[in-house]
């Protein structure tokens, strides 16, 4: 937390910024400002305060604000230089603009800055304090590293904020504990930092290391308090919004927006594993997800929500992989190796043990579905994969059996508890999941799994429509955004699922090739895909069939996969 403050401090102004925050600060400390800074003349002080210092003795602050590091040219060169301010504060100010009861208190007049002293300067600095310390005067230096530690120490970064923003950051931690809370301070909160286009660097820098420092803040608080689903929440809708309005202006053409993009990717990815490592123990118990729910049902729908969520957690360790990768030097890229592939054993854990990761329940829990899918096929458990995508296909042929139950088309919970218990009788006509599953039965090879399908498609008289969405060109405009596929794209219906598994697979090599807008999409070209599954993750949207399908076409490796 302190090296992102430090950098935002970095990139405040002296005046109404680095000064306001220094008064908030001080008064943090219980030291009472009784000057602020103006414009004028003040003598070499930027802020007087009165309070008790480390030593627990009531003294009088003189501070000096400066911009940057101090170097030699900030040190002796103008009537605003480091020591005519520090002679002024001396030699004028104590003399005509302080009370006699201001006089009698001891002194200490700092320099405070969002820089540091530099080396050349750290001599001339150290002579002219020893040169005029006396009694009742001493001298202190507060530098970067100094004011961010105090920012730090004193609870004071939601300070870097104004007022808007500080009030949308407390409602988000008061609510964070809730459940059920959608977290929409937190989102105006990012959408009014990263409301305006801006076009210079360091104005665009200080709102990227703003949206860190929100993000880090409620990662803090909620490891700290135990909601860390809600702070994995909070960095997807971060990762999006920033991407968004950084490709909008074509800020990634820029080396520096590309490090501070990876920056706050780098910190989803640090919550993510934060999360892991807390709940981790609980994918390797049987049943362990059932005494976090009410009754079967809620077991069913926190099982695929957990499902959905470590998926994508790993799928992000394969990104970070991908990133630091080098033929070179493969060992740098080995500890996202090994990370995405515990994450993989603890999800085939988690499947194994927990019975309702095989009876979905609606049929946009593909949105679940896909990204783990994928996830294990990449990393290699191909096994595991076909034993999981038959034991979904056959618990979607039980429930209809015994139960006359099938996953719901449209999500509705009070319809899902009617028809789970049979208090109404259920007409579905249209399935996506079962066009995922079988696309799974051709990429994984399973003609035994794509036998199963078709079994249940005899349930319904071959009547249930099989159904996929495409994006079209238009789609960029919206996929960022909640709604994005309803809102565009189309949606192929009526698929069959012929006699042979070869005549499904051709099918759909061809449609790869005729349906895939999304290929030409800016992101991918950027190279940064991953979106796609973060933003099907996080707004409920339907995922980009191109992402899976792709496995089917040979020597595919134009796009390496997230």
């Amino acid at each position: 937390m302190n090296f992102l403050t430090s950098e935002y401090l970095a990139l405040l102004k002296e005046d109404g910024e680095l000064d306001t925050l220094l008064i908030d600060i001080l008064n943090s400390k219980g030291i009472i400002p009784i000057s602020k800074p103006q414009k004028g003349r003040q003598y070499g002080v930027d802020i007087a305060a009165i309070g008790k210092d480390k030593d627990d003795v009531e003294k009088l602050f003189l501070i000096t604000v400066k911009q940057g590091n101090i170097s030699r040219s900030i040190w002796d060169s103008g009537q605003n230089s480091v020591r005519q301010s520090l002679n002024e504060i001396r030699e004028t100010y104590i003399n005509i603009s302080l009370t006699a009861r201001q006089k009698k208190l001891p002194k200490i007049i700092i320099i405070a800055t969002n820089g540091v002293l530099e080396q050349t300067i750290q001599t001339s600095w150290a002579q002219y304090t020893e040169k005029h310390q006396e009694k009742g005067i001493e001298f202190d230096f507060w530098g970067i590293d100094d004011i961010a530690r105090m920012v730090s120490d004193n609870l004071l970064s939601e300070r870097l904020f104004d007022s808007q923003r500080r009030l949308l950051l407390k409602k988000t931690l008061a609510f964070l504990e809730l459940k059920d809370y959608d977290l929409n301070h937190f989102k105006k909160l990012i959408d009014l930092i990263l409301e305006k286009p801006i076009k210079t660097k360091k104005p665009l820098l200080k709102r990227l290391k703003l949206v860190q420092i929100c993000l880090d803040i409620v990662f803090k608080w909620a490891e700290d308090n135990g909601y860390l689903k809600s702070a994995i929440k909070a960095a997807d809708k971060t990762i999006l919004k920033s991407f968004e309005w950084l490709n909008s202006q074509g800020h990634f053409k820029k080396k520096y927006v590309n490090i501070e993009f990876y920056n706050i990717h780098s910190l989803r990815r640090k919550i993510g594993i934060a999360y892991f490592n807390k709940v981790s123990d609980h994918y390797f118990v049987e049943h362990s997800l059932q005494r976090y729910s009410k009754n079967q049902i809620e077991y069913g729908l926190t099982v695929w929500e957990e499902i959905g969520v470590l998926a994508n957690i790993g799928l992000t360790e394969i990104r970070h992989y991908q990133y630091h990768f080098d033929s070179r030097a493969p060992k740098n890229a080995t500890i996202f190796e090994e990370a995405a592939m515990t994450i993989s054993e603890a999800l085939v854990s988690l499947i194994d043990t927990n019975p309702p990761s095989h009876y979905p329940l609606y049929d946009d829990h593909i949105i679940d579905i896909e990204p783990a899918m994928r996830f294990l096929f990449l990393t290699g458990k191909k096994e595991e994969g076909i034993k999981w995508l038959r034991t979904l296909i056959v618990g979607i042929h039980d429930a209809k059996v015994l139960k006359d139950f099938f996953p719901l088309f449209r999500t509705h919970y009070e319809n899902l508890v009617d028809y789970y218990l049979g208090n109404k009788k259920q007409d579905e006509k249209s399935s996506m999941l079962l066009t995922l599953l079988a696309d799974w039965c051709v990429i994984l090879n399973s003609s035994k799994a794509y036998e199963d399908l078709k079994n249940v498609l005899k349930l319904f008289d071959e009547k249930l429509n099989l159904q996929i969405w495409f994006p079209k060109s238009e789609t960029e405009q919206f996929y960022l955004d909640t709604g994005y596929s309803r809102q565009s794209g189309k949606v192929k219906h009526s698929i069959l699922l012929y006699d042979s598994i070869d005549d499904y697979k051709k099918e759909v090599i061809e449609e790869v090739e005729l349906f895939s807008a999304e290929k030409d999409f800016s992101s991918i070209k950027i190279g940064y895909d991953y979106i796609f599954t973060i933003t099907s993750h996080y707004h409920r949207g339907l995922p980009f069939p191109f992402f899976w399908r792709r496995f089917l076409q040979v020597g595919e490796d134009m796009y390496r996969d997230q």
